[in-house]
């Protein structure tokens, strides 16, 4: 197999005055972030957060994106969604948008592009991380190249695990935020009768997401007969944080953490994570002092005779920004590896 370097593929390739670029992307529930990497590199250029609401479909966002690039030639896509990423066509989970591979291909001129579950890139992403991008909640015994679980909470529950294979990392996506939400104590069985009565099947990611924030603190004022004095996640989060003390709001984010920590060593035992458990989470680091100071490591550890398995399983939550995109580029770059480019 021929090999080439990418200074003599950019002299093989005749682009006059445009300069080539990967295209990647983030596409959440909420936001859709884009941005640029040159072919080989690592390093992340014009990142633009879109609304995924200002767009009637992921066409017109990539569209409105790339209209504000000068001089720039597309070569190769990689994407990074929240869905069932394996179909031609699939909806967004927690979104309007309808994809359709055939339809963003064509808006793309033809050009090669790649589907990967949104948690698959966050996976990626975890293989970047440095000491200084993580805060260490439990320091457990480090098996770098163990299977590590993936988790985090946003718009939905993502969840993924890692393992290292002889071609490199290899991700294990899933849906784990639709799994049953299984209660522990009285408040929190009552909270599973209250939600069943809304949703029917109550999943874990109805709580530990920034709607089940609002769903928690919804079930608490009716649990305890209190009017409620939010109408948002934000304001939530931001009541139990701030010097005003809330009595129901900290109750709501303290609940939200232990939840957690209970659903992650749970998912932890049943993949195995002996390579730790990495938590990348916006949403988390909105209330980050609480998480580190919550009951998450003993809701965690709390598995009867399999408690000290849980005990020895490290815990990051990582402080990096952009870890989809991180992820997707992580992607590109090991897809130009196997067409046999150096990079």
């Amino acid at each position: 197999m021929k090999t080439y370097t990418w200074s003599v593929f950019l002299m093989e390739t005749e682009i006059i005055n445009n300069k080539l670029y990967n295209l990647v992307g983030d596409i959440g529930a909420t936001n859709a972030r884009f941005a640029l990497v040159s072919p080989g590199s690592s390093e992340i250029e014009q990142i633009e957060n879109l609304k995924c609401s200002d767009f009637e479909d992921i066409q017109s966002a990539i569209l409105h994106y790339l209209s504000t690039q000068k001089h720039v030639e597309i070569q190769y896509a990689c994407f990074a969604t929240a869905g069932t990423v394996h179909l031609d066509v699939f909806k967004l989970a927690n979104n309007h948008w309808v994809i359709s591979k055939k339809d963003v291909q064509k808006t793309l001129k033809g050009i090669e592009v790649e589907w990967i579950n949104d948690f698959t890139a966050q996976a990626f992403a975890t293989t970047t991380l440095g000491d200084d991008d993580v805060i260490v909640i439990n320091e457990g015994i480090v098996e770098p190249e163990k299977l590590r679980l993936v988790i985090g909470p946003g718009t939905g529950l993502g969840v993924c695990g890692l393992i290292m294979s002889p071609s490199g990392w290899l991700p294990i996506a899933g849906e784990g935020g639709h799994s049953d939400f299984a209660p522990n104590t009285p408040l929190e069985f009552e909270i599973l009768t209250l939600l069943t009565k809304k949703f029917g099947h109550v999943a874990v990611e109805r709580i530990l997401s920034g709607p089940g924030i609002m769903n928690l603190y919804e079930a608490l004022c009716e649990i305890y007969g209190k009017e409620m004095m939010y109408q948002s996640p934000s304001e939530v989060t931001a009541a139990a944080v701030n010097g005003k003390y809330d009595p129901l709001a900290d109750e709501t984010v303290q609940m939200f953490c232990k939840i957690f920590g209970s659903v992650a060593g749970s998912m932890a035992l049943t993949v195995g994570a002996l390579g730790g458990v990495y938590i990348t989470s916006d949403l988390v680091r909105n209330f980050l002092d609480i998480f580190v100071a919550s009951e998450f490591q003993k809701s965690f550890e709390n598995k009867g005779r399999l408690q000290s398995v849980l005990e020895d399983i490290p815990v990051y939550l990582s402080k990096k920004k952009n870890m989809g995109l991180i992820g997707t580029v992580y992607q590109t770059n090991n897809q130009w590896i196997q067409k046999g480019f150096k990079i």
